[in-house]
């Protein structure tokens, strides 16, 4: 109900009482002053992100250029060697010719002195290559002597001065595998087989300690072999490692198989495990016949009388080369009555080997001379008692004359014991792919 008093709103102006107004100031100031400290202060220690959380952000990457660029800097800046040829001239110093080639003989010199632990530097003849590496200041990064195609001998700075190793460059290589019918001569039947035959040599290399090709080979013989064809460049450069080679004659058999050591050389062996490389040769020479074999009663061709001819006789012409069948010492070396020009050689288990007609001897070689298999011994001939130029091998054993085919029972390094289990395990596998090949040159093949 009205009273007829006016009404008053409180606090719509100041207080009447003393302090009140400061006191609000107050108040606020310090609101303030909190909520810029929880704002301000306290977000700076607030909890780092999770690794989800980091995870889940989107990284920035540089670009692949800009990366590579960084890297390039950052890596240190060694100049690739440039690769130089010297040759050596007449009357040069291997230092001389490396020289030419811009290497310091500063820098050659002990490279040079390495490789000397390898090569007989006193040999060298003009034309002998180097190849190098040489470095923009004319110092070395290494040296490369060639002995071939592919064998080289390189020296290269090591951590104790300079390393000597051989190495070989890289081939293409190709699995060449065939079975073919001997007609006429192994060449011949190769070609007729439509193999290459170049392998002829190599084959009958490998097989020489087992069959002779000038009397032992008939026709329907059978050859098979797996082997590596090797080039370089893609042009041919050799035959390499032979997997299997397998001979099957009417008169003898024969094979080899490669075994590698422990120490990674590769020998050849036959099925038995005895090595292809037999201490003596079929034959001292390449021959184009046998004029007269080992027999104890011959009609001789100038005495005209039956004796014995203990002795095999080679017909070839003038000159061919004759060869030590074994290892070991020259013990006669001169003319010999009706022997003419004669050498004989003391071999192993009281072997003794006799050349006799030779036209002439090899150079150097004289009595008391250590010769190896192979070693040249002089030249067909027909010195002496002879009706033209042949060679009469004959062959003792302990001062008795056998029949020079005797050598050929002397066994060459059989495999080891250990190891004979696994070679024939894999000489069977091989020799099951030897035998599955289709055959070439046969008369049922051109139907």
């Amino acid at each position: 109900m009205a009273s007829g008093k006016p009404l008053v709103l409180r606090g719509s102006h100041a207080s009447g009482r003393p302090g009140s107004g400061l006191l609000g100031g107050i108040l606020f100031a310090l609101a303030v002053l909190v909520v810029n400290y929880l704002v301000f202060f306290r977000s700076s220690t607030a909890e780092p992100p999770s690794l989800e959380q980091r995870l889940a952000s989107p990284v920035e990457v540089l670009p692949v250029e800009t990366l590579n660029a960084l890297a390039a800097q950052a890596a240190p800046q060694t100049a690739a060697p440039e690769l130089v040829e010297a040759t050596l001239g007449r009357g040069d110093t291997s230092a001389q010719a490396l020289a030419r080639a811009g290497i310091s003989r500063a820098a050659s010199a002990a490279a040079l002195e390495a490789l000397a632990s390898e090569v007989d530097m006193r040999s060298l003849h003009p034309g002998q290559k180097y190849l190098a590496g040489r470095m923009p200041d004319g110092s070395l990064a290494y040296l490369r002597f060639p002995l071939d195609k592919v064998r080289f001998i390189e020296v290269a700075p090591g951590e104790d001065g300079w390393t000597v190793s051989r190495q070989e460059v890289p081939t293409e290589k190709e699995t060449v595998e065939f079975a073919c019918m001997i007609r006429g001569s192994l060449y011949e039947s190769l070609s007729r087989c439509g193999a290459d035959p170049a392998l002829a040599p190599v084959l009958a290399d490998m097989l020489g300690g087992q069959v002779d090709f000038h009397t032992d080979v008939r026709k329907g013989d059978l050859v098979r072999v797996v082997v590596d064809r090797e080039t370089l460049g893609g042009t041919f450069l050799r035959y390499g490692r032979v997997h299997g080679l397998l001979y099957e004659g009417k008169l003898v058999s024969g094979g080899a198989f490669p075994w590698e050591s422990a120490d990674g050389e590769v020998k050849y062996f036959d099925p038995d495990g005895n090595s292809i490389e037999r201490p003596f040769l079929r034959s001292p020479m390449k021959y184009t016949r046998i004029s007269s074999d080992y027999t104890n009663r011959r009609l001789h061709p100038i005495l005209h009388n039956y004796s014995p001819h203990r002795a095999i006789d080679y017909a070839a012409p003038a000159g061919t080369p004759v060869y030590a069948v074994g290892d070991g010492k020259v013990i006669f070396a001169g003319k010999k009555g009706a022997n003419g020009n004669l050498v004989v050689v003391q071999h192993q288990d009281g072997f003794q080997s006799y050349y006799a007609h030779l036209s002439r001897f090899a150079k150097g070689l004289k009595v008391g001379s250590e010769i190896g298999r192979r070693t040249l011994i002089g030249a067909v001939g027909s010195t002496g008692r002879s009706t033209g130029p042949h060679l009469h091998f004959a062959v003792a054993k302990n001062g008795t004359f056998v029949h020079p085919r005797k050598l050929l029972e002397v066994r060459g390094e059989r495999l080891d014991e250990a190891a004979v289990s696994d070679f024939q395990a894999t000489v069977g596998r091989i020799t099951g792919r030897l035998k599955a090949l289709p055959i070439r040159g046969s008369e049922a093949s051109k139907s």
